[in-house]
């Protein structure tokens, strides 16, 4: 069994050595693209072009303006009139726009009646409009409490001449995990698993699709070469191909964009082979069924565009109706993403997410299974 297992892994590798193209393509491609995502994506959303109508031009409005600078989400500009505002913002050169208005200075001292300021936001984009929102309210906010310090009042609609020495809510504020609220430690180790998942399924979707395509499945199937043998065989280059991609993202994403390591780097090296070794299986499965190479990559890309969908890398899976939270509990990448993110940033141990590893273990076992017999049915035929 190790002797046919053997050979047949040197044939992979004569391939793959022949072929001047695929091993650099493999590693350095996603190397490339996790270092573009991740560097586009660690930067937060800041620095929006914003456009400023401001009627009032006193030093309250002015103050306003040098709040919303010092966010440093905003860019502010001004422009002169309502249509520069709605030609900016239809036209893309700015992602917001704040409209104070004439008397501005004059409605702030009088607390009976709230100030009218208008935030437009480009909600073609909904990312940068939503971080345009909240900030643009707590720009807001805290402006109107700076305001409230200085006259004493904190309370709508107050009188300022019995103001009240301190705010009604004392809110103290603690962030676990990720203190600084950085989407990129987020995102990036979404991405990384993301990449790792494509890598490991689009790499075996091939295997045994090009042996079709080549015309020499039918000699392999004649040959004394078991099914299972045949699975290892194809599985053990694109497993070392694909892990050792995986180790490479994971320096590049600790050591270039410092995203925490918390937990156990054993620990989660295990586990992402075991994870791998799945995501292949998936890879073998599609194999077994294409009739080409290009019939195998179309279906692995269909099967992981999916797989994006309900792992909660694009759309969390708790937001999901309660049939599409059960349909992502058959996909890996949900379930590793969990334990990945658990050991990065929670540094937590196998006693927390055991159950997300069980079910990493029983999908591989079911992968596995069915590839097997899809293979002896080919054999069979």
């Amino acid at each position: 069994m190790l002797y046919r297992i053997w050979t047949l892994l040197t044939k992979e590798f004569i391939q793959l050595f022949r072929d001047k193209l695929l091993a650099p393509f493999v590693l350095l491609g996603p190397l490339s693209e996790l270092l573009m995502i991740a560097y586009s994506t660690s930067q937060g959303i800041d620095h929006l072009p914003t456009a400023v109508l401001d009627l009032d031009l006193s030093p309250a409005s002015r103050a306003l303006v040098a709040a919303m600078e010092n966010s440093e989400t905003f860019d502010p500009y001004y422009v002169t009139s309502l249509d520069d505002v709605t030609a900016d913002v239809a036209g893309g050169r700015a992602m917001a726009a704040w409209v104070i208005p004439n008397g501005f200075q004059a409605q702030l001292l009088d607390a009976n009646s709230p100030v009218p300021v208008q935030l437009i936001v480009d909600g073609a984009d909904v990312m940068a409009a939503q971080t345009a929102v909240e900030v643009g309210q707590g720009v807001a906010a805290a402006y109107g409490a700076n305001i409230g310090l200085e006259t004493g009042d904190w309370r709508p609609g107050a009188n300022l001449q019995s103001p009240i020495s301190s705010p009604p809510i004392n809110m103290s504020l603690r962030v676990w995990f990720n203190e600084d609220l950085k989407e990129s430690n987020f995102m990036i180790p979404s991405e990384l698993g993301f990449i790792a998942a494509a890598i490991a399924a689009m790499l075996a979707s091939m295997m045994i699709a090009r042996e079709r395509e080549l015309g020499t499945l039918e000699q392999l199937m004649v040959t004394p070469i078991r099914s299972l043998e045949l699975i290892v065989g194809k599985s053990i280059l694109a497993l070392a191909l694909g892990y050792t991609e995986f180790l490479l993202m994971l320096a590049m994403v600790v050591w270039l964009f410092d995203v925490p390591m918390r937990g156990s780097l054993g620990l989660l090296m295990l586990i992402a082979f075991i994870y791998m070794l799945v995501e292949l299986g998936w890879g073998l499965m599609i194999s077994a069924v294409a009739k080409t190479q290009m019939q195998a990559l179309l279906i692995a890309f269909a099967v992981v565009m999916v797989m994006v969908i309900f792992s909660g890398y694009a759309f969390p899976v708790e937001t999901m109706p309660p049939l599409m939270r059960l349909i992502s509990n058959i996909f890996p990448l949900k379930h590793w993403l969990i334990i990945f993110r658990s050991i990065l940033l929670k540094g937590a141990g196998i006693e927390v997410f055991w159950p997300q590893l069980l079910a990493i273990l029983g999908l591989g076992t079911l992968i596995y299974t069915g590839t097997i017999m899809l293979l002896r049915q080919k054999k069979l035929e």
